[in-house]
């Protein structure tokens, strides 16, 4: 793909924000400055940005902690925020271990079918439970994007590396 074809794919896209490479903390403290007031300047509803701009730090800290990828004290893989129809999409994608593909894939396919209520009751149960096993954060990042999202989807594709893909659709009012 040549340069101009990714810039005009990305305008075709309407992508705003789009990263892909090392992700540290660091990083995402750089960065986050730029996405909010970005999402300001675009969005009037201070409700949508903060939803949008929650999403997208938490697709970054998955990406951060649990990419298969690591360097230093991150992980690599991709995020991005474009204009969607109706309001905007988050996106991540990041490199991942085979063998935590079937767990993630059935704990989001749960929550996937969980209505508003049901969310807010796993949320307060995985908050007196405690983290999952091997979860490096608290254990809410799912459960806390699938109760801000309007949709999302999943996804783990490629046969020599393992990429999940997650997208999340916020909509305007």
């Amino acid at each position: 793909m040549q340069s101009q074809d990714f810039h005009k794919l990305l305008e075709q896209r309407r992508t705003f924000f789009c990263y892909s490479g090392l992700l540290s903390e660091d990083v995402l403290s750089t960065f986050s400055g730029i996405v909010r007031e970005q999402m300001s300047e675009m969005e009037d509803d201070a409700e949508i940005t903060k939803r949008v701009f929650g999403i997208f730090v938490e697709q970054a800290q998955n990406v951060i902690r649990y990419s298969k990828d690591r360097i230093a004290e991150g992980g690599t893989g991709t995020v991005a925020i474009s204009r969607a129809d109706e309001g905007f999409l988050i996106e991540a994608i990041n490199p991942m271990d085979k063998e935590h593909a079937e767990g993630l894939q059935q704990n989001l396919a749960e929550l996937k079918a969980m209505d508003s209520k049901e969310l807010r009751k796993a949320y307060k149960q995985r908050l007196r439970e405690g983290p999952p096993e091997g979860s490096k954060g608290a254990g809410l990042g799912f459960i806390e994007m699938a109760r801000k999202a309007d949709r999302f989807e999943f996804d783990f594709v490629g046969s020599n590396e393992l990429l999940f893909v997650f997208k999340v659709w916020i909509k305007e009012p």
